[in-house]
């Protein structure tokens, strides 16, 4: 479990790299961007990196706009230059779909607007020397709005009474055509399929799941799905963190850990625990399970082997955390269930003071920046905002770097 770890040839993410993010409600609500933050932080403690979410609720990269929308939707391309301006991006990750095919059947004339919008974005990231990131959007998903689509053939269709095949007939062809850019050199985050996998495997056990009960936004199950594909795409681990301990030898390969000391029923040593990747209250009771998730991107493991027979229990200072057998620890404990351990209350503390960084600074950046969707909260003024999220940096900085804990594992008599 090495404390910093080794750079990736493919990672785009570095130090000093300013992340803007640009796209409709969905990136609005930026929890996948709070993931990434929090996701970034434990593994490059040591790392500037800004995460800068930008995304407008109903905003398109095509200009266009059902007729029965409350208000003509906002175009990314009235606000690019200013918002290139001001956050002086390294980085761009820009993610549209939703809303440009405007919730009707295919068209080819809405599709090649979609297509130009890419191509002038991406041109004008480009010039400001932004490398660009796409992402394909979420699935429109009809599942849970029973009555509420429309078939082909009807008058009109909008956000409210959408087109039922929207998502396999526009949606998917948006998508496939963004993929085609890798060839290019872009990277592509496939959001839209790494959802419908998503979908395959939760159904499979639960088979009413959604994550969008309007079939448009996710919820956090959902936006956990994107920041793991995205992740991926920028380059970012997607393992979590393990840590193993011979206790017959008395010793571990891990530089964390230390001061081994091997007794008669029981193992003592000094271990600075990291931050894992939070376990997010808001998920679907089932999505860490299928999803793998604590032996994947959210791992927390600890392996003993040498442990004799039966069950030995784990204790932080004198506070018992949690009991296993000796097979049990060999194979490794999943420590992230264990809610009293001091790192997944460190954890949970990042996760929740992250969460509220990026809510304040979303908003100050989308009202510093400007743009033309009325009845939009405003934030507060921009230089506030930063100083409030320089306080919190300072915050987590002293919770990823929290002191070693001395560690017992006890036979159980």
């Amino acid at each position: 479990m090495a404390a910093t770890p080794t750079l990736a040839a493919d990672e785009l993410v570095r130090d000093g790299s300013r992340v803007l993010f640009l796209g409709d409600s969905n990136t609005f609500a930026g929890r996948f961007i709070a993931y990434l933050e929090t996701h970034a932080k434990a593994h490059y403690p040591e790392r500037k990196i800004e995460w800068m979410n930008l995304g407008l609720p109903s905003e398109t990269i095509s200009g266009l706009s059902e007729p029965d929308h409350p208000y003509p939707r906002p175009d990314i391309h009235t606000r690019l230059a200013e918002a290139l301006k001001k956050t002086k991006p390294t980085i761009v990750v820009a993610c549209y779909g939703m809303n440009d095919g405007i919730y009707y059947p295919f068209s080819d004339e809405r599709f090649q607007k979609y297509q130009d919008g890419y191509r002038k974005l991406i041109a004008d990231c480009e010039k400001v020397g932004a490398k660009v990131v796409l992402m394909s959007p979420a699935p429109f998903d009809a599942s849970p709005l029973k009555g509420k689509t429309l078939a082909k053939g009807a008058e009109k269709y909008s956000w409210l009474k959408p087109y039922a095949d929207y998502d396999s007939e526009v949606l998917k062809r948006y998508s496939d055509w963004q993929i085609t850019l890798r060839t290019k050199g872009y990277r592509v985050a496939d959001a839209h399929a790494a959802m419908h996998l998503h979908f395959a495997k939760m159904r499979k056990i639960v088979p009413e799941y959604f994550v969008s009960g309007d079939g448009i936004h996710p919820d956090a199950s959902g936006h956990f799905i994107v920041f793991r594909e995205l992740a991926s795409t920028l380059g970012l681990p997607i393992i979590g963190r393990e840590a193993r301990i011979d206790a017959a030898a008395g010793t571990s390969g891990n530089s964390e850990i230390g001061g081994i000391k091997v007794g008669v029923g029981k193992l003592d040593f000094s271990w600075k625990m990291p931050v894992s990747f939070p376990r997010d209250a808001a998920w679907h009771h089932r999505l860490a399970e299928i999803e793998n998730i604590a032996v994947g991107i959210g791992a927390l493991r600890l392996a003993i082997t040498g442990l004799p027979e039966g069950k030995h229990s784990l204790f932080e200072g004198d506070k018992l955390i949690g009991t296993a057998t000796a097979q049990e620890w060999k194979i490794g404990m999943d420590l992230t269930k264990w809610k009293d351990l001091g790192t997944n209350k460190r954890t949970a503390e990042m996760w929740d003071l992250i969460q509220k960084k990026q809510r304040i600074l979303g908003l100050a950046w989308l009202t510093d920046v400007g743009h033309k969707r009325p009845d939009t909260r405003k934030g507060i003024p921009l230089a506030e905002a930063l100083k409030y999220g320089e306080e919190i940096d300072e915050q987590v900085k002293k919770l990823i770097s929290a002191p070693a804990m001395q560690v017992r594992v006890m036979a159980e008599k």
